[in-house]
């Protein structure tokens, strides 16, 4: 799915190759799990006791993959509380929950009876606890601090109904941090997905797909690089696919799963083919708490963290200076 666009017209983010860019996969640089000694460091991690040994057998997947799934990573109580609150907020308006339709610029309040088919609501761990408690859960919290060697930041969130049918794309075009290659996505199931629901998709080892050029950047600029060189990106990314020898898969998760991803594996969504069926998701965006999101230098009054447990947040659509 299409994250959101978190560049000020005009404003440039440093995409730099990193000093030790010969150790990553990567020229501009990555997470030690991008690194070439990846195993030496996992084992001395291991050793000294900064992973655990769950974690720690996961890891070597998510190198090799680009993801992991941890099977009923999120609690059912905790699915219950969100979909529960979700549901009231559209059946009886909720003016502090914000949603977005595709394409649209600025997001609005949600209104009673508005049709939750094709509505995106944006960031809503800003304002309901019940998503906070899915995105801390501590298979997913665990997993990400052993990646980010600190605390993971959650900076953006979508929840959505319907699968989003988009073709496959790499998060690192549209999300930016000031280290390109600095953070990771999850997608939280909240229901069984059925064959047709427009299942979410993915590349396994495409994220060692080398570095497309966006003139120089790790991410698309429409204003610099224009929509033939998206659409040149696009295609890319299929015969990029074929001539590593690589397959499409579909992901038909069980209701808790959570699927975790490296910032540059391809995925994307399948065609809906029956409309009455849904996927209902809840998709975040993390990075390092020592990361900057692109939002925070050029909408600095958004560049509040809070915490919660062990989650940390920002949102750039919600004022939480006045957050407790």
């Amino acid at each position: 799915m299409v994250p959101f666009l978190f560049r000020k017209k005009g404003a440039r983010v440093s995409s730099e190759p990193l000093s030790n860019s010969a150790r990553f996969h990567s020229r501009f640089g990555g997470l030690w799990i991008d690194r070439s000694d990846w195993q030496v460091e996992l084992d001395a991690r291991l050793r000294d006791g900064r992973i655990g040994p769950a974690t720690g057998a996961l890891i070597p997947e998510f190198v090799r993959n680009g993801f992991v799934i941890l099977r009923g990573g999120a609690e059912a109580a905790a699915i219950d509380a969100f979909q529960d609150d979700i549901a009231r907020s559209f059946r009886q308006g909720n003016e502090h929950l914000l949603y977005q339709l595709p394409g649209a610029q600025q997001p609005s309040p949600v209104s009673a009876g508005l049709d939750r088919r094709g509505t995106r609501i944006v960031d809503a761990f800003a304002v309901m606890p019940e998503a906070r408690r899915l995105f801390a859960s501590s298979f997913l919290i665990d997993f990400l601090t052993s990646i980010f060697d600190q605390d993971p930041l959650l900076f953006q969130s979508l929840s959505f109904d319907q699968g989003s049918e988009q073709g496959l794309h790499q998060d690192t075009a549209y999300v930016v941090v000031d280290r390109p290659l600095e953070f990771a996505a999850c997608w939280i199931a909240l229901e069984d997905v059925k064959p047709g629901a427009g299942e979410l998709i993915y590349v396994p080892g495409s994220h060692r797909f080398d570095d497309f050029d966006f003139n120089g950047k790790k991410y698309w600029s429409p204003d610099e690089d224009g929509n033939d060189k998206h659409q040149e990106w696009a295609r890319w990314l299929y015969t990029e696919t074929e001539r590593c020898g690589l397959s499409v898969e579909s992901f038909l998760a069980r209701r808790g799963d959570v699927l975790i991803w490296h910032a540059d594996l391809a995925h994307g969504g399948r065609p809906i083919v029956d409309p009455t069926l849904t996927r209902q998701s809840l998709v975040g965006h993390f990075c390092p708490a020592g990361r900057r999101p692109h939002y925070f230098s050029h909408a600095p009054q958004r560049a509040v963290v809070r915490s919660a447990e062990r989650l940390h947040y920002s949102s750039f659509y919600y004022d939480l200076s006045d957050t407790p």
